[in-house]
């Protein structure tokens, strides 16, 4: 009798390890977003700035051109989450967001991502130089270097820009909490960029030149 039950123990057991398998096998997709407030003095105008603005997708490096989230361990070694992805390729993300957070603000008369029948003033664009969760034993962070630019549509001159080269400790283990520190980064550093960007098209009376960034 024991000789009849035992394969089929053995045979439940495989199912049982497979189906464990697949439950520790879920892809788990990450936004990167916010929601911009209009709170910073700085950028409460009277009227929106008289400009049509396209924002356009940022570059990145091909190395982190992926939706698959990057984890690097050392200054020569980067690995990819095979189950953990970004839901929208980030140079995309950051684009859509930062026409919301300029449309929060009412900066401009117009602000899209695309024209289709009229030519836009003025683009902004970027570049997503690295994005990226440091991994060691020690320390576990979000690492974001990020640069904007606004460029005059016709000449391409470039007239603002703000880089950034941050990170923020995070706890080992949780990449909803490296989604959100990505994100929080993005919205400090897209706030500083506008700021900049007004003071251009409104210097202040004692300044008679356009701030740029650093």
């Amino acid at each position: 009798m024991l000789k009849r039950i035992v394969p089929y123990i053995h045979i439940a057991v495989i199912f049982l390890l497979a189906g464990c398998a697949k439950q520790q096998l879920v892809t788990s997709y990450y936004l990167i977003e916010y929601a911009p407030t209009a709170v910073n003095p700085k950028l409460k105008l009277v009227e929106p700035l008289p400009y049509r603005v396209q924002v356009i997708n940022f570059k990145i490096p091909r190395s982190y051109d992926s939706v698959r989230i990057i984890a690097r361990y050392s200054s020569h070694r980067i690995d990819y989450y095979r189950y953990s992805l970004w839901a929208v390729r980030p140079q995309v993300a950051i684009a859509d967001l930062l026409v919301q957070h300029i449309n929060t603000y009412r900066l401009f008369r117009n602000c899209q991502r695309e024209f289709l029948e009229e030519r836009p003033d003025y683009e902004i664009t970027g570049s997503v130089e690295q994005i990226e969760r440091y991994e060691s034993e020690q320390y576990t962070a979000a690492h974001l270097k990020l640069r904007f630019d606004l460029y005059d549509y016709n000449s391409k001159d470039v007239l603002v820009f703000h880089n950034c080269d941050r990170e923020a400790p995070i706890p080992a283990g949780n990449m909803s909490i490296f989604a959100k520190a990505v994100s929080d980064i993005i919205q400090e550093e897209a706030e500083n960029f506008l700021v900049k960007l007004v003071e251009h098209f409104q210097p202040a009376e004692s300044d008679s030149s356009a701030k740029q960034g650093e």
